[in-house]
């Protein structure tokens, strides 16, 4: 199969389990949102949004995975500083969440937070030896299990034992446990097909991580720094409403993520050239499907946020408008961070980036929130997504020598590709179908 199929079957299968997460997200949400209200919803968060900003880091160990079994051949001896490093961050992670939960005012929540770090750090472990091992459909299979297992439980918490927030952060704990343990063993398993080859010492593993954590650390607080706001600033109502708002509109960035993810792989190994076109392609992408999911969520949010949510969270109608102006531009980044991070090896160019971003965001957040509330969070963290991915595309095409209108304006060959791939589709299917 050539490369493009392949690519683009990856594609087919990462957009249609992700759109299932998607479902079931929203149908997370929905739930969870009308059993508990929006103080309930506010006080479950609370633990998930201290670990989140730990966890963030955690991406670091999945990206240090697929960057050494990609370029380096590294061997099944890779799993001892992986793991070892993995036990590093959670340990780190559970000193930093104190001072967090301190801040927010919360000291309760700081132990959900940390018993929460282990089941997070093996989640990108295994996925990010999916990704290292070209095995990207595993990955997105994992991300979808972690929602589908805590849908499932919290429907069975909230509704037969109690409708409280205790009972929704103990099943979002024991929900992504259940998931890392089977994807460490899925890990560990075909680890041992991994050909000989010369590991990274545990100091050079935790190196990259660190660089890579350290990225996607400020990336979070470039799209995460206005609900910490809301959270201390706030009452636990309007985080909980906030909540719905962030979730609903950044659950339209996860079509946008399939083009990254599905090529990280080849962005890695591809020559320089061919990986920031590859790169391109994927902006364009991500450009014409973030234009059509985000236009029909702007247009109709009065209406879904009443069906789905109820009245009592209508409030956030507008301020979910003005966010998805934001995530409409924040679409575009992830595959030019794929470039910087796996194929030249710089995570620290996303990071400037996003510490730029973030800067903008905490700035303007602050100085809105008291007198604006929620509205003044999502400006805030809206032009940051604007002016970040702004500064992201002049970088990327002055150092990948792309221009700007091939990252930005879809051509022929897209729409020629994407036709035979359809027609690929068709005739496998008839041919399978034949067969039976």
């Amino acid at each position: 199969m050539s490369l493009a199929n392949r690519v683009l079957y990856d594609g087919l299968y990462t957009f249609v389990l992700r759109m299932l997460n998607v479902a079931c997200a929203a149908g997370l949400g929905i739930l969870t949102a009308r059993l508990l209200g929006p103080a309930g919803k506010g006080i479950y968060a609370l633990p998930s949004v201290e670990a989140g900003l730990i966890t963030a880091a955690f991406t670091g160990l999945g990206s240090a995975f697929s960057y050494f079994l990609l370029n380096h051949k590294p061997g099944p001896r890779v799993l001892r500083p992986a793991l070892i490093v993995a036990g590093l961050f959670v340990a780190a992670g559970a000193l930093a969440i104190v001072p967090i939960a301190f801040l927010a005012g919360q000291h309760w929540a700081a132990i959900p937070a940390m018993v929460s770090l282990p089941a997070s750090a093996a989640i990108n472990l295994a996925s990010g030896f999916a990704i290292g091992t070209k095995r990207v459909r595993f990955s997105t299979t994992l991300n979808v299990a972690v929602t589908l297992t805590t849908f499932a439980l919290m429907a069975a918490g909230l509704l037969l034992v109690a409708r409280s927030a205790g009972v929704a952060i103990i099943v979002w704990i024991v929900s992504s446990t259940v998931v890392a343990i089977f994807g460490i063993a899925w890990m560990m398993w075909h680890a041992r097909n991994l050909e000989p080859g010369d590991p990274p010492s545990v100091r050079a593993f935790a190196h990259f991580s660190v660089k890579v954590g350290f990225v996607q650390l400020i990336s979070l607080l470039n799209y995460r720094a206005d609900l910490y706001i809301v959270a201390i600033m706030t009452n636990a109502a309007s985080l909980g409403m906030y909540t719905v708002a962030i979730s609903a509109a950044e659950s339209l960035l996860v079509p946008t993520q399939v083009a990254a993810l599905v090529t990280s792989p080849h962005i890695g190994s591809l020559d320089r050239q061919a990986a920031a076109h590859l790169t391109a392609r994927c902006v364009r992408n991500n450009l014409l499907v973030a234009l059509a999911v985000c236009g029909v969520l702007f247009a109709f949010a009065y209406p879904i946020v009443h069906l789905l949510y109820g009245a009592a969270f209508l409030p956030v109608v507008p301020v979910l408008r003005m966010i998805l102006v934001g995530v409409f531009a924040l679409s575009l980044g992830s595959p030019m961070s794929s470039y910087f991070t796996l194929k030249l090896g710089r995570p620290e160019v996303a990071m400037w980036l996003a510490g730029a971003a973030a800067a903008i965001c905490i700035a303007v957040s602050v100085a809105l929130v008291p007198s604006m509330g929620m509205m003044g969070a999502a400006i805030g963290s809206t032009v940051a997504y604007v002016c970040g991915q702004i500064a992201a595309i002049w970088y990327f095409s002055r150092s990948a020598a792309v221009r700007i209108r091939e990252i930005l304006v879809p051509t022929a060959q897209d729409a020629s590709v994407y036709w035979a791939f359809l027609g690929r589709v068709v005739a496998d299917g008839r041919a399978l179908l034949g067969s039976r």
